[in-house]
């Protein structure tokens, strides 16, 4: 290949990958998009307070039938971390950081792009339904099963620190956050149990 040619094909390469960075083209197969780099200051810091007993016992659940036990990793089938991501996050509707920073500071040019209004989210996710259609459907209860997870509970502390305090190494003014999550299972979700969670 010749020179003029090499160059020709890197700058169509980066027109096209600086085209997907600015339209916000996540999907994109050759680009990795820098925005989901983001720093939020804030005057506190927060760290989890991990209960090792109440993590290992799981998500508390109540069935169809009005019993209740313990959804845990184990039974789920899956790694810790993604179990973790299940307990501290989803059950207290926090999104990964993609969904979340994919929504924030759309330009005028991208909301017309998508054809949305303004601050109007780009896509949203109902976690509480995604939480029973993944328990149930991977234990394998349908909605008419008595084993039919229709709650599910979790809580969990975090203590917070002001960076002011940290920064004197002053450790005696602590904040212990406490956090509860309950879910309840909707019916009319059920036109969508086949469906899945997309």
């Amino acid at each position: 290949m010749s020179k003029r040619t090499i160059t020709l094909i890197l700058v169509v390469y980066l027109i096209i990958i600086w085209a997907a960075v600015i339209f916000r083209i996540d999907y994109f197969p050759l680009t990795w998009v820098p925005m989901y780099s983001v720093y939020e200051p804030r005057e506190t810091i927060s760290v989890k307070v991990w209960d090792k007993d109440k993590y290992r016992k799981g998500l508390k659940v109540t069935y169809r039938d009005g019993s209740t036990g313990y959804v845990s990793y184990k039974d789920l089938n899956i790694p810790k971390p993604n179990f973790r991501r299940l307990y501290y996050s989803r059950m207290f509707g926090t999104a990964p950081p993609k969904h979340k920073q994919g929504n924030i500071e759309l330009g005028t040019l991208n909301q017309w792009v998508r054809g949305l209004e303004e601050d109007e989210p780009r896509f949203e996710v109902d976690w509480e339904w995604r939480m029973f259609w993944t328990l149930n459907k991977t234990l394998g209860h349908e909605p008419s099963d008595p084993k039919f997870i229709i709650r599910i509970e979790a809580d969990h502390q975090k203590r917070v620190y002001r960076k002011k305090d940290l920064l004197r190494k002053d450790l005696n003014n602590i904040q212990i956050d406490t956090r509860k999550s309950l879910i309840e299972w909707h019916d009319e979700w059920l036109p969508k149990w086949e469906h899945g969670i997309l």
